[in-house]
C-alpha cells in the first residue's frame, strides 16, 4: 500500500473522514455501482448492510411463462384458439417444448 489513509466524506453528515466505515453499496444493472460511506460518529445511524444475492436465495420462487395461440385469417380475426400453454420452472428452468403445429410453414416445405 501507499500509506496514505483512506479518506471519504460522510453521506450522512457531509464531513471528511479518514476513518470511512462502509454502510452500504449501491448496485447498477449498466455499470458499476458505488459504495456509501459514514464517519465512525454516523455510522450507527445506518442498517445493517445485506447481501442482495442472500436476499435472492431467500425466496424460492417459481418462474411462469403463458403462451395463448391463435390462428388467424388474412383479415387478422381469430379463427382457432389453441389454447393455452404454461411452463412452470423451479430452481433449474426446464425447457419449453419444442413443437410445430401442422400446417405451419415451417413444416411445409419438409
Amino acid at each position: 500500500m501507499n500509506g496514505r489513509p483512506p479518506v471519504r466524506m460522510c453521506a450522512r453528515c457531509q464531513c471528511t473522514t479518514s476513518e470511512p466505515v462502509l454502510v452500504h453499496e449501491v448496485h447498477a444493472a449498466t455499470g458499476p455501482g458505488f459504495n456509501v460511506y459514514a464517519c465512525p460518529e454516523c455510522a450507527h445511524h445506518y442498517p445493517p448492510m445485506t447481501d442482495a444475492l442472500q436476499l435472492l436465495e431467500a425466496l424460492p420462487r417459481r418462474s411462469r411463462l403463458t403462451l395463448r395461440v391463435y390462428k388467424l385469417n388474412a383479415q387478422g380475426a381469430v379463427t382457432e384458439d389453441r389454447g393455452e400453454i404454461e411452463i412452470l420452472a423451479g430452481s433449474h428452468p426446464a425447457p419449453a417444448p419444442h413443437t410445430s403445429p401442422a400446417g405451419h410453414p415451417s413444416t411445409q416445405n419438409q
